[in-house]
């Protein structure tokens, strides 16, 4: 068996980096044998946390999460000026419920671009059959190899994206080489598989999973991974256990679940590892959220990190006086699928954050802070203003539960970094301000506290 092992980090891994092409069959089942015990301490600290603490766990072991990236661009004009007053990316949105809605003269909401369904067609699914043959064509191979594994972190043959796995073991030395130099992240490649070791990240855990099902499904990758049987009680952990290609038909696959171990990326011991993964993984990152050593290396360097990042995945660069986003104009480098066009959370949350950006966001004159609290208040009457004007052919299930309506929508805009926890309150982030209408501010009267007017896109 042909396994490429490109970095052995500290942790408590299964045996895919101590078992490289060198390693004995007694050295790799002593290396198992150790290892299932290191997994039984950690299936027992899962199983003793509570929800948060189990989620930043998990993701930590296993940086099995995809990366999330906006989309859209706002074009080069709005380089260094602020979200709160620059370009926006709005599209056409929802259409009102009835002829009772107050602002009748305002444009449609913004569309939030969010991700195609993972099981579509994007272009890091397509890879190219024979070889490339001139220098472009391989750059393009690499960059989709490298989009695909930053998108799912895990590549089976059998799995969704089987497809690209050739690509990927064609190009495996070039995307170890520069996954390690660029993020710090080793790249382990076999047969049937190709598994990327990503670093922990806050709330990039498994949907849906608790602290017994992390440690479920530790036991069971443990057990596994040493060639046993484990009985797996809960469908969740066996639901995700067959997505990973773990467990199928015909049995558990001991080398996968070796590879699937508990390898996460080392810490970050370098500004630039930092915050160039924060860049990789995350929708937007604010300067004041940065160390004083990390603000200190990006100063200066936004426009090499954009060319970078570009050159590698593909993304362009949004550089706003308050920060920096990587943006996927192809709409595939985020794990949030997109509701089916015209689903209720995306639009009620798009309008959502339109309507707290054009009450909140400060006048141009004004000092543009990174983030300004939201009275909860707003947050109610948005809702409930945007539900009466829109939301006829909403679902009736959201209807009907208006707190847990407002509790998914916050929570999508929370996931997309458009809003953020302060306390038992919330912030609006400037980014958030990049779906609003844009405006012009004039002394006349009119609507909303900065009495402005629409400006017509394009």
């Amino acid at each position: 068996m042909e396994q490429h092992e490109y970095a052995t980090v500290p942790g408590v891994g299964l045996g895919s980096a101590a078992g490289g092409r060198g390693a004995g069959a007694g050295q790799l089942s002593a290396a198992v044998r150790a290892d299932v015990r290191a997994c039984g301490r950690l299936a027992e600290r899962l199983a003793a946390a509570d929800a948060a603490t189990a989620d930043e766990l998990f993701a930590a072991a296993f940086g099995l999460y995809g990366a999330r990236h906006l989309g859209g661009t706002a074009g080069a004009e709005a380089a260094g000026v602020s979200w709160w007053h620059g370009p926006t990316v709005r599209v056409p949105g929802p259409r009102r419920a009835g002829r009772g809605a107050r602002r009748a003269g305002r444009a449609a909401g913004a569309e939030l671009v969010l991700a195609a369904p993972t099981g579509g067609r994007g272009r890091h699914r397509k890879p190219e059959q024979a070889p490339a043959s001139t220098p472009h064509a391989v750059a393009v191979e690499r960059r989709t190899a490298a989009r695909l594994l930053v998108a799912h972190p895990l590549v089976t043959a059998a799995g969704p994206h089987g497809a690209g796995l050739q690509l990927i073991r064609r190009h495996a030395d070039w995307l170890a080489e520069r996954f390690l130099a660029v993020l710090g992240y080793p790249l382990t490649v076999g047969d049937s598989f190709a598994r990327l070791h990503k670093a922990g990240l806050p709330g990039r855990g498994l949907p849906g999973f608790g602290p017994a099902e992390y440690a479920a499904l530790v036991r069971a990758l443990a057990e596994f991974a040493a060639g046993g049987a484990a009985e797996v009680e809960q469908p969740l952990v066996r639901q995700q256990l067959a997505e990973w290609r773990v467990l199928t038909e015909q049995g558990a696959d001991p080398e996968l679940a070796r590879a699937l171990g508990p390898l996460g990326a080392p810490v970050a011991q370098t500004p630039a590892l930092a915050v160039r993964r924060r860049l990789a993984e995350t929708p937007v990152v604010l300067q004041d959220e940065l160390t004083a050593p990390e603000r200190s290396w990006l100063l200066g360097r936004e426009a090499g990190e954009a060319a970078l990042f570009a050159d590698f995945l593909g993304l362009e660069a949004e550089i706003r006086a308050e920060g920096l986003a990587l943006l996927d104009p192809a709409g595939e480098l985020t794990d949030l699928a997109a509701p089916a066009e015209g689903g209720t959370l995306a639009q009620a949350a798009l309008l959502l954050v339109e309507r707290l950006v054009e009450e909140l966001r400060p006048l141009p004159e004004e000092a543009a802070p990174p983030a300004v609290l939201i009275p909860d208040a707003l947050i109610d009457g948005a809702l409930g203003d945007v539900t009466d004007e829109y939301g006829a052919g909403w679902s009736r299930d959201y209807l009907a539960d208006l707190a847990g309506f407002r509790r998914d929508a916050l929570e999508l805009l929370r996931r997309m970094d458009l809003i953020a926890p302060a306390g038992r309150a919330w912030v609006l982030r400037a980014p958030a301000a990049r779906y609003a209408s844009p405006l012009e501010v004039d002394s006349g009267p009119g609507p909303g506290r900065h009495s402005r007017r629409e400006v017509p896109i394009g």
